[in-house]
C-alpha cells in the first residue's frame, strides 16, 4: 500500500510540474529520492510521461485531431514547424547516445537539479521583468512582430532542447521566451505543448532503448499513469487561467526558494 502511495505521489509531481514551469524532470529526481523509488528503472519514467502525453491529446482534442486551421496540430504547417523544432532535442539526444565523454544521465543528481532550479527561476524572473518593462516602456512601443516561421521554431526548439537537463522547465523555457518576444500568449501556449507531444514520444523510446522496461508491477504502473493523467489535465487547466492574470515570475520565485531550501 505504501509503495502504491509513493506511485500515486509520482504521478502526482509528473502530472504538476510537465506543465507548470518547473521542471517535471528535477522535481522527479528530488521526490524519487525523498520516496526511495529506486527500483523501477527507466519504466516510472516512461508510464509517467505517457499519463502527461494523453492529458495534451484530451486537453486539445478539438484542435489536436484536425487539419483544417493552421493552428490545428495536423496541419501541414503545425507539422512542419513541430519537425524543425524536434530537431535541437533530436541532435542533443543523438550526441548523448553515441557519445562516449558526454552523459545527460550525468546531470541527474540532487546537487545538479539544485542549481538548475535556480537558474531556472532566475531565468523566468528575469525574462517576465524584461517583457513588463518592454510593455511599459515608450522606446519598446509596437514592436515588430515576430512571424510563426521556421526561424522561430528552431529558435523555440534550441529553448525546449536545454530542458533535457533536470532543473530546467521545458514549458518554461519556449513559453517565457516566446512571450518575451512578442508572440502571442494563447497560440505559443497551445504551440509549446504541441511542441512536448513528439519530444515526449521521443524522450519515451529514448528511456526504453537505453534502460529497458521492467522493475515495475501493473497496478503501480497503472496507478503512476492515471495520476500524472488526471493531475496533469487539470494542471492544463490551471496554468492557462493563471497566465491570463499573472506571469511566469511567480513560478521563479518558487524554484529559486526550493532550491535554496532544498
Amino acid at each position: 500500500m505504501n509503495e502504491l502511495f509513493n506511485y500515486l505521489v509520482l504521478g502526482f509531481v509528473q502530472g504538476v510540474t510537465e506543465f507548470f514551469p518547473i521542471s517535471s524532470s528535477g522535481h522527479l529526481v528530488l521526490f524519487e529520492d525523498f520516496l526511495g523509488i529506486n527500483d523501477a528503472g527507466a519504466s516510472a519514467e516512461i508510464i509517467a510521461h505517457f499519463g502527461t502525453l494523453f492529458s495534451i491529446i484530451l486537453f486539445y482534442r478539438a484542435t489536436f485531431f484536425s487539419n483544417k486551421s493552421s493552428d490545428d496540430f495536423f496541419h501541414i504547417n503545425t507539422l512542419k514547424m513541430l519537425v524543425i523544432a524536434t530537431i535541437p532535442a533530436v541532435f542533443l539526444g543523438l550526441f548523448d547516445f553515441f557519445s562516449d565523454s558526454f552523459s545527460l544521465e550525468s546531470f541527474f543528481n540532487y546537487d545538479f537539479v539544485k542549481t538548475a532550479l535556480f537558474c531556472n527561476g532566475g531565468f523566468l524572473l528575469v525574462l517576465s521583468g524584461l517583457r513588463d518593462n518592454m510593455e511599459k516602456s515608450t522606446i519598446f512601443q509596437n514592436p515588430p512582430a515576430w512571424k510563426w516561421d521556421y526561424k522561430t521554431s528552431l529558435f523555440l526548439g534550441f529553448f525546449q532542447a536545454l530542458a533535457m537537463l533536470p532543473g530546467i522547465s521545458r514549458s518554461g523555457m519556449v513559453i517565457s521566451y516566446g512571450l518575451f518576444v512578442g508572440l502571442e500568449k494563447k497560440k505559443i501556449i497551445q504551440y509549446a505543448f504541441f511542441m512536448a507531444v513528439p519530444t515526449i514520444i521521443i524522450s519515451i523510446i529514448y528511456k526504453y532503448l537505453s534502460d529497458g522496461f521492467g522493475g515495475i508491477d501493473f497496478q503501480s504502473g497503472l496507478i503512476l499513469f492515471l495520476s500524472s493523467f488526471i493531475f496533469g489535465y487539470f494542471s492544463l487547466i490551471f496554468l492557462i487561467k493563471f497566465l491570463e492574470r499573472f506571469s511566469f515570475a511567480w513560478f521563479g520565485l518558487y524554484c529559486i526558494i526550493i532550491s535554496l531550501v532544498l
